[in-house]
């Protein structure tokens, strides 16, 4: 979804608040593609459920990294009442 760039200028804006020219095209980019990056992040949230459910019967897991940030998608996912 994001590049290493667009990682750093988000990281930098969430500490200081300050926007400049990239980053405002990087919202509006955002913006544009709101539903389709939510039904990614929901499409991953929901693969990511399935693997987890499957772990038991000796599927595919998924590698650590990445479900610690599935269950912070979850979460995030909980909070606005969309599980």
């Amino acid at each position: 979804m994001f590049t290493d760039r667009d990682r750093v200028r988000l990281r930098a804006w969430l500490e200081s608040g300050v926007e400049d020219d990239g980053t405002r095209m990087l919202f509006v980019s955002v913006r544009r593609n709101l539903n389709r990056i939510t039904g990614d992040v929901e499409l991953l949230v929901a693969v990511a459920r399935r693997l987890r459910e499957g772990r038991m019967m000796g599927r595919a897991r998924l590698p650590r990294d990445l479900a610690r940030t599935v269950r912070r998608l979850e979460e995030g996912v909980r909070l606005r009442g969309r599980s």
